[in-house]
């Protein structure tokens, strides 16, 4: 079977399943194609004993489960700041939080302010304490503290 054959053939039930998953037909297609790759490049690890399309929808429910996971992690500052479905005044009221957030995460000292930008580009704490040579449980603990310090500070500044 020739590798546009293989795709053809499983390329229904991979999306089919993706977005029976995620519900949201961009970022199945994202998967799909990023499974494909991905099978592609473990081509010698499939052994046969599962259909193949079996195998290629557990490539994607992996990739799906960290797209997950990494979403999950993503964004500190959405934490602080959302804005769907608010008046102006108070969408005028967080967009003033916002540039004070700035500021405040322009004040921090290093590696405080590295760590929160680390865990806004979705890094585990485990990463985190890699990128910093440190560990994961220092990490976790120095991260929950300057949430802690810049939300305390926020609300004191508004």
């Amino acid at each position: 079977m020739s590798l546009e054959e293989f795709y053809t053939a499983n390329y229904r039930i991979v999306f089919g399943y993706l977005f029976s998953l995620c519900q949201d037909k961009v970022l199945a297609e994202d998967l799909t194609s990023e499974t494909f790759l991905r099978a592609m490049q473990k081509l010698d690890s499939y052994d046969g004993r599962v259909k193949a399309s079996t195998w290629l929808c557990t490539i994607g429910r992996n990739l799906y489960l960290n797209e997950t996971k990494k979403a999950a992690r993503q964004a500190p500052l959405e934490e602080f700041i959302l804005m769907d479905g608010i008046s102006p005044e108070e969408r005028l009221l967080q967009k003033e939080r916002l540039r004070i957030l700035i500021r405040l995460l322009g004040e921090l000292e290093e590696p405080k302010r590295q760590l929160f930008l680390l865990r806004s580009q979705g890094l585990s704490f485990r990463e985190m304490g890699e990128a910093l040579g440190r560990t994961e449980n220092w990490a976790r603990v120095s991260y929950f503290r300057i949430k802690e310090a810049l939300l305390q500070r926020l609300e004191e500044l508004l």
